[in-house]
């Protein structure tokens, strides 16, 4: 099975959910993995409270990114993203618009918080759906962190791919 994790990660959080995903998966399947990155990267300086954030998320703006996937090689796509004011981060949104061959591909919604809340995967899960992929699972875990039950989950959501 090959399966592509893509995600976005600003301060490194998704980006260690994603590395420990691969980890677990690369035993049994293939996987590569895509950072989305955009063209122009939203700045450092105070990350939280950065405008050029605050008004993508507000006026709904997709930033452009670098490179777009095609997933049709992918049985499996995983899609991550961080929670930021309660929406998935613009890049995300712009990844999944831009995302070529998607409909009818299996896929893994995960969102990554400071705080718990499953409603943060069900947007993102939505957003993927009107893509016309077929959400498998959605995971919305805390910093850094994902369990040895929710990575079992995972493994066990393959056997429906």
């Amino acid at each position: 099975m090959r399966i592509l994790i893509a995600y976005y990660s600003k301060t490194g959080n998704t980006q260690a959910i994603s590395n420990t995903m691969k980890e677990a998966l690369e035993e049994s399947c293939e996987v590569d993995m895509m950072k989305i990155e955009m063209v122009r990267e939203y700045s450092d300086v105070l990350p939280h409270l950065n405008p050029r954030i605050i008004l993508d998320i507000i006026l709904g703006r997709k930033p452009r990114i670098r490179a777009i996937e095609d997933v049709s090689p992918y049985d499996l796509i995983f899609v991550g993203t961080p929670n930021w004011y309660n929406e998935i981060a613009p890049p995300v949104d712009t990844f999944i618009e831009e995302m070529t061959n998607a409909a009818g591909k299996k896929a893994i919604a995960f969102v990554s918080s400071g705080r718990e809340g499953e409603r943060y995967a069900d947007d993102l899960r939505r957003r993927l759906e009107e893509k016309g992929l077929k959400v498998l699972k959605t995971l919305s875990l805390t910093l850094r962190e994902i369990s040895k039950s929710q990575l079992r989950e995972i493994k066990e959501s393959l056997a429906s791919v």
